[in-house]
């Protein structure tokens, strides 16, 4: 007696014994084709980190994508935009980075394309 087991329904995780199971969902994990809010690829193929911040199964579409470092950028529920200041950065990553070359001398620095695939353009 009581060997019993509830277990929540796919793409939902959760298995108890002799009680109600609690299910999550986390959507950057599950791979599911029947979970059509989960994140599957959309971030891992950009690069980016994928978070599910509420993997309660009444909470979808909630997970966000994070642009890796040194640089910025976060989206809700689809890739994110990646930026680059190269006049902030101190991310020692950041090869092309301006750091503190400017401010050390008390000059100004302007990057003036952030896009990631554009460096070394700070002046």
């Amino acid at each position: 007696l009581s060997d019993w087991t509830c277990s929540c329904p796919s793409p939902q995780t959760g298995v108890e014994t002799a009680k109600a199971a609690t299910c999550t969902i986390d959507e950057c994990v599950v791979t599911d084709a029947a979970c059509t809010t989960c994140a599957r690829t959309t971030c891992s193929d950009e690069g980016q980190a994928c978070n599910d911040p509420n993997q309660a199964p009444d909470v979808l579409s909630d997970w966000t994508c994070s642009c890796p470092s040194p640089q910025t950028g976060v989206e809700t529920a689809k890739a994110a935009t990646c930026t680059i200041d190269e006049c902030v950065v101190t991310d020692a990553a950041c090869t092309t980075c301006a750091r503190t070359t400017c401010s050390d001398e008390g000059q100004a620095c302007n990057d003036p394309n952030q896009a990631p695939d554009v460096l070394s353009d700070w002046t």
